[in-house]
This record gives C-alpha cells, structure tokens and sequence, in this order.
C-alpha cells in the first residue's frame, strides 16, 4: 500500500487531508509537529509527503533541508501565508509541490497523485553494473561513475545518495573538467525553473556534494575558483 505522511499542527486540517487521502485508499500517518519526523522518514521510507512549513519548534523549511540530505521522494509543502518568499525558498530548497491554506481538500488529493505517478514513471536502475554501462549514458571520472541514464552515481562501485539537484550538478561539472563556471550559469543548469533568489544557493548544494563524494574516498573534487564559481577536478590516489 501507498504510505504517505501528513504533517501540520492544526489538528483540524490534519484529519481532514488524512481523511480525504484514506478515502483514496492511501496508508496515511499524520504528525502534530516535525520532532521526530525525520526519524520516522528513515525507517518507514514512505512514497509522498505533505508538510505545513508553519509549526512551533522545528519549522518545514527546516525538516525540508534535513529531508533532501538523504531522501528524494516528492514533498508538497502547504502554507497559511500566500508570501511568494516561502513558495520561492520551498522551491530552492527542493519541495516538490506548494499549496497555499485555504486550499481545496480534493486539489491536495489530485497532486498527491500526480507527484506519484511522475515518481512511477521514473526508470528503475539495473543492479548489474555492466547492463546500465550498455544501455546508459556513462560519465567517468577518477574513480567515480556517473549513469546518466539511470541517475546512478557510484564511487569503486559504492552508490552515493544524491537529491536531484546535486545530481544534476555532479553531471554537468564532471563532464565538464577543469572548466570553471560562475554561479549564475550553473543555477541555469541545475534549476529547471526561472530562479529568483540568492545565487549562494549554489554554495550549499557544492557543499553538500563535497561532504558525500569524501565520505566515499572520491578522486574527483569540487574546487572553488575564487570570486567566479567552482570546477570539477580529478585528483591522484
């Protein structure tokens, strides 16, 4: 069954999504606040989630942030302010969807199911690392390997957990070596939208990447190339 998970403070609008969602015949759970939210994300690894980003303690921007460390299953973020700061930075952020209170119950239902069949639709990875070399298009570089095609990125054979952005990011720099970009050219790349926003978004994505790639001992590096942007290098083992 479907698991999907539903978190706001107001009691009301929390039993009414989750009503609305078990009529859809979904496996719902629903939390009051995001304290132990992202603990629950990683053992029950549910299929969508639908989070309110105004909540006493931990806020939705925040649960966001710690979510896409290690999760890219579709998160729609709902919001009692109609500010387009929040939409903007939800979207920068990595949400999935955005919904402004008072919303149509039926509306959130209809994009729940959208979110999942765009995630269905979306190419399984073969376990055969030979199979995925043939059918897709393979970036290497040192020794990390990229499967374009399967959005796959392994170091000496060990898959990294990568959100989509640092994926997309990953790709173009390592296809693109030695050659250095400014900020506002990889937000093209990367962002598939028109962004409004700090181009120092880029610093976090790079920094999240680079924190992954030396967990797993990877040759290739990202470097900052001061007052410009960044490049990717591969160094010597």
């Amino acid at each position: 069954m479907t698991k999907i998970v539903v978190v706001d403070d107001d009691v009301f609008i929390l039993q009414l999504i989750s009503e609305y969602l078990k009529k859809e015949s979904y496996e719902v759970t629903s939390f009051s606040s995001g304290k132990t939210l992202v603990e629950h994300i990683r053992t029950d690894h549910p299929d969508c989630l639908v989070l309110d980003i105004m909540m006493p303690g931990i806020d939705g921007l925040s649960l966001l942030t710690q979510l896409r460390e290690f999760t890219e299953m579709p998160i729609i973020m709902i919001s009692a302010r109609g500010e387009e700061s929040d939409r903007i930075h939800g979207l920068e952020l990595g949400c999935s969807d955005f919904l402004t209170k008072p919303f149509n119950p039926r509306e959130l239902v209809g994009r729940v199911k959208a979110m999942l069949r765009l995630t269905k639709a979306g190419t399984s990875v073969p376990d055969d690392k030979e199979a995925a070399e043939a059918v897709g298009n393979v970036c290497r570089a040192g020794n990390l390997c990229i499967f374009a095609e399967f959005r796959k990125v392994t170091v000496d054979g060990q898959e990294l957990n990568l959100t989509s952005r640092e994926f997309d990011l990953l790709l173009f720099l390592s296809n693109h070596l030695e050659r250095p970009f400014g900020r506002e050219h990889l937000i093209q790349q990367v962002w598939s939208y028109d962004f409004i926003g700090d181009v120092r978004v880029v610093d976090d994505l790079v920094k999240r990447i680079r924190k992954k790639l030396a967990e797993y001992h990877s040759t290739l590096v990202i470097n900052t190339v001061w007052g410009f942007g960044y490049k990717a290098t591969v160094q010597e083992q």
